[in-house]
């Protein structure tokens, strides 16, 4: 039988068309989804960095990187009187009214905004006010576009200053708000103005933070060099005392410098004790480095030799004291040596328990019995800021550097003096209101330098 294949045919091509669109509907099924934009990420707004807090510095130290500059009527230069360090800046000039010389605070513009103050160090050679500086200083202060605002040491709103000294540094502060119609974020050069011909440095140019205005004003002087300054160089009587099993005397035998010594002597026991009273009773000590005292030891005791160290006694004028043996911690003494002087100095740190603005006297122990010659006691500070250093300007051992006035009679007399052998004795014996006096050594004699005059009298 012949099959009819037409409709075997359309049905398997029937079948086929079911079959594709079953396979579009499952792949339309399985298809991924269509990608959609990302959205939109709105940028995180970067903070402002927060300013450094200010810390009080010296801008300018005209060590390195200083540029001086004329202005008017006067030469700048880096001179070699400084507060710190080498150098500063020096105003030169010879004649004429206002002199006015400049410099750079930095290699480039400084940022004093956050500061509260300006500082500087002036040292003012002249003494045009009755002998005195006694001068204020004109500052002027110009920004990067050129801009400049001068305020003077004694206007006000910049703070409270002093006026120059003849010779000696003296530090002065401006308050920064009151030079408000400049950019203080880009300041870069500073000028300072003196009336009178002369010579001034300027130093160390300071920024001082906000709550830091003592800073500068309670920064130590710089140490000057070292000078030594006679505590007792035992030249006259009632300069020393007995304490413990010592006999105590002047010797003009034995002695370091001048014409004696002050000699303890002992025959037996053990510890003894004997000491010196400052020329200046009480003494300020406050600025000493160290105290300083030569001492001869006869005895022989350690194998032979003095080998000894010494113990030191300082007394304030409370009388509080405190000892400090020649060997402590923080010394490099040697130790006694038989028959000859030995120098040896002590720290005035060491003695924490004393007030050293009013040392009264100097002790010495010694463990042996035997004789001991001790002489020059000395203090060492600065030469230029330490404790002034006092000048005879009349002594009364010789000559006739004296006058009666009114109602008085005067003399030399040696039987009742305080140094060295005669004072000035005035005598009368009636009316009222009696008038003496003495010349200085050398006559005049210049105490423009001096802070204070100073006399022994004994009222009978």
């Amino acid at each position: 039988m012949k099959l009819n294949r037409f409709p075997y045919a359309w049905r398997l091509t029937a079948l086929l068309l079911i079959a594709v669109m079953l396979l579009a509907a499952c792949a339309r099924a399985t298809e991924a989804p269509a990608s959609t934009a990302e959205p939109t990420v709105v940028p995180t707004e970067v903070p402002a960095p927060t300013p450094e807090p200010a810390v009080t510095k010296v801008i300018q130290d005209f060590e390195t990187a200083a540029t001086p500059y004329d202005v008017s009527g006067a030469t700048a230069s880096l001179g070699d009187v400084a507060y710190n360090g080498a150098a500063s800046l020096k105003s030169a000039s010879t004649e004429g009214e206002w002199h006015t010389v400049g410099v750079n605070l930095s290699s480039g513009p400084v940022d004093v905004s956050q500061y509260g103050q300006l500082c500087f160090f002036v040292y003012d050679t002249t003494a045009n006010n009755n002998g005195k500086a006694a001068n204020t200083v004109g500052v002027k202060l110009y920004d990067a576009s050129g801009a400049s605002v001068e305020r003077y040491t004694d206007n006000e709103g910049v703070g409270d200053n002093r006026k120059t000294k003849t010779n000696e540094w003296v530090d002065m502060c401006m308050n920064l708000v009151s030079f408000t119609e400049i950019d203080q974020t880009k300041v870069e050069k500073i000028e300072f103005t003196m009336y009178w011909a002369g010579d001034y440095y300027f130093d160390d140019i300071t920024l001082v933070a906000k709550g830091d205005e003592l800073a500068v004003k309670e920064m130590p002087k710089p140490a000057g060099p070292e000078v030594a300054y006679t505590f007792q160089d035992f030249e006259a009587e009632d300069t020393y005392y007995t304490d413990y099993q010592a006999e105590v005397s002047l010797d003009t035998e034995v002695f370091h410098g001048g014409k004696s010594s002050f000699k303890a002597f002992s025959t037996e026991g053990e510890w003894h004790a004997f000491g010196a009273y400052p020329a200046i009773r009480p003494l300020d000590l406050s600025a000493a480095s160290k105290v300083c005292f030569w001492i001869n030891d006869t005895t022989t005791n350690n194998d032979g030799k003095a080998d000894n160290t010494v113990g030191v006694k300082l007394f304030d004028a409370s009388g509080a004291n405190q000892e400090v043996w020649t060997d402590a911690e923080g010394t490099s003494n040697g130790k006694t040596v038989t028959g000859e002087f030995v120098q040896m100095c002590l720290p005035t740190e060491l003695f924490d328990q004393v007030d050293l603005k009013s040392i009264d006297k100097i002790q010495f122990a010694m463990f042996w019995a035997g004789t001991y010659y001790v002489d020059d006691i000395e203090f060492f500070a600065p030469g230029a800021a330490g404790v002034e250093k006092p000048v005879v300007v009349a002594d009364f051992e010789s000559g006739e550097a004296f006058y009666p006035d009114y109602q008085a009679e005067v003399s030399l007399d040696t039987e009742v003096f305080k140094n060295g052998k005669s004072s000035l004795k005035s005598v009368s014996t009636e009316g009222e209101w009696h008038a003496w006096g003495a010349y200085p050594t050398p006559q005049p004699f210049d105490a423009s330098a001096a802070t204070k005059l100073c006399f022994w009298i004994n009222d009978t």
